[in-house]
């Protein structure tokens, strides 16, 4: 692990000379800074102080008193470094007469992992375009490997790749302290078109069609509930109506001293509810 991001410091150094250049400490966020107060072990007496940029940062104390940090032997240790803790760091170390002990300039450089890259393919007329896709790109140096070797470096594009079905290739991401690999993609334009195909329905995009045939699906739904219910509804009615010409019937024609059946007692107490 170490060496692979030493290979990367170097790397970087020889084509972004920036990162050297300006960097003297280099930290992935969320690890531990030091810097070294003394050469020997720091003493009782002797007082340090730390500023950031110019701004007081550990205000003068000796190892017994509290402040930021952590001493241990003769190095003050400041834990979970973020990505805003980068900048200029001046430490000073004096002993108890005040005399200078100690006195430098650091510059800190603070960097966040390296997301996993994503390598986008782009077909046509045979020739391939690879674009090695990661989500902050900020400070970042990229190469690319072919069938696991090495094969081009400093490069987020590969543009007029030969289409075949048996060269993989991926792409690394990489910053002075870390860095990630995307998974690996072969060189076939034919299995890009497939996988363009397969979003499309119809010769339109999936998601678009997949969404008419839904709302169209619900539609249909709610219109065979109404037809349901409206057959239902007139079902009941018809019913209602053919109680009513029965005792209407009834009235008419029943003898003056007769009974009611108890059919006609039923359809009666229908009408009554």
């Amino acid at each position: 692990m170490y060496t692979d991001v030493s290979v990367a410091v170097l790397f970087l150094c020889f084509f972004t000379l920036s990162y050297c250049s300006t960097c003297d400490i280099n930290k992935l966020e969320g690890e531990t800074m030091s810097f070294k107060l003394t050469d020997s072990s720091l003493k009782d007496n002797d007082r340090f102080t730390i500023k950031k940029d110019n701004q007081v940062l550990v205000p003068k104390r000796n190892r017994k008193q509290e402040g930021p940090g952590i001493v241990e032997n003769n190095f003050l240790k400041l834990p979970d470094v973020k990505l805003s803790d980068a900048g200029s760091y001046t430490v000073e170390v004096f002993d108890g007469r005040g005399q200078n002990l100690n006195s430098y300039t650091k510059t800190v450089c603070v960097y966040a992992k390296v997301s996993k890259p994503r390598v986008n393919v782009t077909c046509q007329d045979g020739k391939i375009d690879f674009i090695c896709d990661v989500e902050d790109s900020k400070d970042l140096s990229f190469t690319w490997e072919k069938n696991g070797e090495d094969f081009k470096m400093n490069a987020k594009v590969l543009i007029n790749v030969e289409a075949d079905t048996v060269t993989k290739y991926t792409c690394t991401a990489q910053n002075p302290v870390h860095n990630n690999t995307s998974d690996s993609v072969e060189a076939s334009c034919l299995k890009t078109k497939a996988k363009n195909s397969s979003d499309t329905l119809f010769g339109f995009d999936r998601w678009v069609m997949d969404n008419i045939l839904a709302a169209g699906g619900s539609f249909a739904l709610f219109v065979i509930v109404m037809v349901t219910v409206a057959c239902c509804f007139c079902k009941c009615r018809a019913r209602q109506m053919r109680a009513v010409c029965h005792v209407t019937i009834w009235k008419r024609t029943r003898p003056m001293r007769r009974k009611p059946t108890p059919k006609n007692k039923v359809i009666l107490q229908l009408l009554q509810k």
